[in-house]
Order: structure tokens, then sequence, then C-alpha cells
């Protein structure tokens, strides 16, 4: 089967599981914040999001190398230099791990006073097994099993949603502690199982001669990894610092999880890809390369825009039946954060493209401008609207970080990438009038359907997206069922 089939079919595997991952992300949001309340979910939100992020940016930039050269060395038929690059990162793994557990657990003692000290300790050790963890499902992406590198996220949410509430009703917030902690082992115990066969004992130890060219590209991905990592871990707390509300904070983590879960889906459906790209490019093959590049915008364009229009006319129905009254001030949050989750759209394929043209400079330097626009609009926006000016200032970072990108890798080849993506959005514009008609929870639904028949029906009528792409993405999937290849001329 060549790399393109199953890249595809990991892909679709990959989108059926982040929903079933989403699925439990909707339950766990529709039931913690209402047991908890705002002001406990806020300090719940706090130390459990700060810990995602700790152990994200321990992550010394080794997924980027594995999803890089693993695919070249099993090329070559390697399998021993592949159990040794495994092995060896993953002993580097669970040190620089245990160095982000102490590292959390110091700073949020000596910054929140006011927060439990057996919490934060609980908390402090999931840094260490989600860092572990996280790593060893990424190294799926470098066999091309991406299916299998959504598993560990999609569980992880099941596991949470199963475990926090009684732990929660056990011992408050301690208890929904030992919930995080357990889900974390569980879920590295299954990456761990998935590994095998185990990396020997000599390819635990680390050999920097023969790893020094990997570290050095996943070094300098490392930047870049860290300034989205203080991007993502810095609302919270910069909500705390200037809105002064535990409440507010709450707001912003509710709705900026519901942000993450859409907005991963296309980053890491880009990473699924990243394989099959690094291919086309080390073959030479550019016309290919470019095709995909823009198809893949496309898609992501058009998908961005149901999301928009979903945020207009239902967010005002979804917050306060899913996540309760108490928390009708998340809906306007998440209309704005969808505009981030469009923007992004942009920015992940162009992210995309510097990690196969290994271009980390520019990744860096895009992920810099982000923060700055980010810490430097966030105060002033949170002391003027609370979390709704936390959501506006990462809406203005994402954009700048996407714009940035697109502009320093126009010369990279796919020509015309903008153009891919502007032209479903521009689509999606001529129908903003609809949202005059928004009424009651059951219009705006049926309004939202119309919209989304109508809109697919334009991208299909004006060709922006053919049946024959369509039938070839059938075929890569395996689908049997005949899709229409003759159009219109």
């Amino acid at each position: 089967m060549d790399d393109s089939r199953v890249t595809v079919r990991n892909a679709a595997l990959m989108i059926g599981q982040r929903g079933v991952q989403m699925a439990g992300g909707f339950l766990f949001f529709a039931l913690v914040p209402r047991v908890m309340g705002p002001a406990l979910y806020g300090r719940f939100a706090l130390v459990t999001a700060l810990a995602l992020w700790f152990a994200l940016g321990s992550g010394l930039g080794f997924a980027g190398a594995t999803t890089r050269y693993v695919p070249q060395l099993l090329a070559r038929g390697d399998r021993d230099g592949v159990h040794r690059l495994v092995g060896n990162l993953l002993t580097l793994r669970v040190g620089s791990g245990a160095a982000a557990a102490i590292l959390y657990l110091a700073i949020t003692i000596l910054w929140w006073d006011d927060l439990d000290r057996v919490v934060l300790g609980i908390i402090a050790a999931s840094v260490l097994l989600q860092g572990v963890a996280s790593f060893l499902f990424a190294n799926f992406l470098g066999f091309n099993k991406a299916g299998r590198w959504a598993v560990g996220d999609a569980l992880r949410r099941w596991l949470l949603l199963v475990l926090v509430l009684p732990g929660f009703h056990w011992g408050g917030l301690r208890g929904a502690a030992v919930a995080v902690l357990s889900t974390d082992l569980l879920v590295a115990a299954l990456g761990f199982y998935w590994s095998r066969p185990w990396p020997t004992k000599t390819d635990l130890w680390p050999d920097f001669a023969f790893l020094s060219p990997f570290l050095r590209f996943g070094v300098a991905y490392l930047g870049a990894q860290w300034l989205y990592v203080a991007f993502e871990a810095s609302g919270e707390p910069l909500v705390r610092a200037f809105a002064g509300s535990y409440t507010q904070v709450g707001y912003f983590g509710l709705a900026q999880s519901v942000y993450l879960a859409g907005a991963s889906m296309p980053s890491q459906l880009m990473l699924a890809f990243a394989p099959m790209l690094a291919g086309l490019l080390d073959r030479g093959q550019t016309a290919d390369l470019a095709q995909w590049i823009g198809g893949l915008l496309k898609c992501l364009a058009a998908g961005a825009v149901l999301v928009v229009f979903g945020a207009l006319f239902l967010a005002d129905f979804f917050a306060p039946v899913v996540f309760g009254t108490q928390y009708e001030a998340v809906a306007p949050n998440l209309v704005v954060l969808s505009l981030a989750v469009m923007m992004l759209t942009l920015g992940s394929v162009s992210n995309l493209r510097a990690l196969v043209h290994e271009r980390p400079g520019i990744t860096f330097q895009a992920g810099a401008i982000r923060l700055a626009v980010f810490w430097s609009a966030g105060p002033l926006l949170v002391a003027r609207w609370g979390s709704l000016g936390a959501c506006v200032a990462v809406v203005a970072a994402v954009s700048a970080h996407a714009g940035y990108l697109t502009w320093r890798m126009r010369k990279a080849g796919a020509a015309g990438t903008l153009t891919s993506w502007l032209i479903p959005i521009g689509i999606g514009a001529v129908f903003l009038p609809l949202t005059w008609f928004r009424s009651s929870w059951a219009w705006n639904l049926l309004v939202y359907v119309v919209f989304v028949a109508a809109y697919l029906s334009t991208l299909l009528g004006l060709r922006v997206v053919k049946m024959s792409e369509l039938a070839s993405l059938a075929s890569l999937m395996g689908w049997r069922t005949r899709v229409l290849e003759h159009e219109a001329s």
C-alpha cells in the first residue's frame, strides 16, 4: 500500500478518534464545571492547564525529530537505528519530564499561595507521566500510524470523564487531582505496551554522538514549542492577574478548552500528513506536494467556516444548556475563539510546510510574534473585558502567527497557497447576512442547517471542491461507494 493511501486512511481514522475525544470532552464540560461551580472549576482549570503545558514544554522537540527522521531510517531499512533513536530519546524524555514536574511544583507554590499544595504535588507528578505518554504516542507518527497516535488523547479525555467526578465527590479538588494522575498513569501504560518491541538497555543509554543530528533538529524546534506553550499556558494566569477573579479564569478556561478541542483537529491532522509530504519533498515530487497543500487548505478553510457559523448561531444556546446557566458568559467567548480556529487552519498548514522544508527558524519567529502580540494586548483587553478580552487577544495573536508563517513560506513552492485558503473563506462571508435572522434556538438551528447545505453546494457548484477530488479521496480511503467523477465542463 502506497504512502498516500496509508496516510489518508490514518488521517480518516484519526478524525474518527478525534470525534470520540470531542464527544468525551463535550460530556466532561457539560458535567464537571457544573458540579464544581465557577470558582472551584477555575482553580481546577488553572492547575491542570498549566500541567498540560509544562508537560508539552518538556518535550525538547523530540516529537518533531521522530516524525521527520524515523521515516528516513525505515526507508533505509535501518531498524536498529530506529530502536536506538527511540530508546535514547525516551531516556532524555523521562529526565526532562521530571525536571518539568519539579519546576511546575516550585512555580505554582510560590505564585499561588492560596492553592492546596497537596493538589499541586499530585498534579506535578502527572506532568511527568503526561510528558512520557505524549512522547510514546507521538512516535507513532514517525511510523505513519497516526491512528494510534490519536488514541492517547481520546483515551485520556474519556478516562478523565469517568474518574474526575467520583474523585471530586470523594475528596474535593484533591480527589480530582488523584483522578488526573490515575488517568495519565493508565495512558502512559498503554503507550508503553503498544511500543513493543521495547528498546534494549543499550538503546536506552544516550549516545550523544549518534543523537547530535537529531537533537540539533529537535532543539531548533524546541524554542518554537516553548513559545507555543508560553502562549497557551499563560491565558489563565493572565486572566487571574488582570481580572482578579477565579470565576473569570473559569469562563476563559472553559472557552479555551472548547477552542482547543476544535483547534487541535487541524494542527494534529497536519502532523498525520507530515511523513508522506516529507517523502514527496525528499523524492523531488514538488508538484504533488503543492497539490496536497492546496487541497488540505481548501478542506480546512471550509471546515473553519462551518465552525464560525456554528458558533454564531448556536453558542448562545450551547453554553447555558451544556455548562449551566451560571456559564452564560462563555457564549461570546466561543464566538470570538471560533475566529481563532479559522486563522489556525492557515497557520497549521504553513507550519507543516516549515516542518517539511526544515525551516525551524521561521517557526520560532512566528511563535515569538504570537506570544508578543498576546502578552502586549492581553493585559489591556483582560482588564477591560475580563475573559472576553483574553479571547480577543488570542484571535489577534493567532492571526499574526498565521500571517507571518504564510508570508515567510511563500517562496517554498505551493504557489497560490493563500488563494486556496481565501476562496472558501470568501464564499462563506457571502452568507453572513443570514446572521441577521437569528432568533430562538430552534430557528437558529434550522437556519444553520440551511446554511451548511447552501455553502457546501456552492463549493461544489463553483468547483472549489471537485467531485474528482472526492473520488480520489474515496479511492485512497478504500471506500467502495461510487462517487460521481464526471463533471460538467
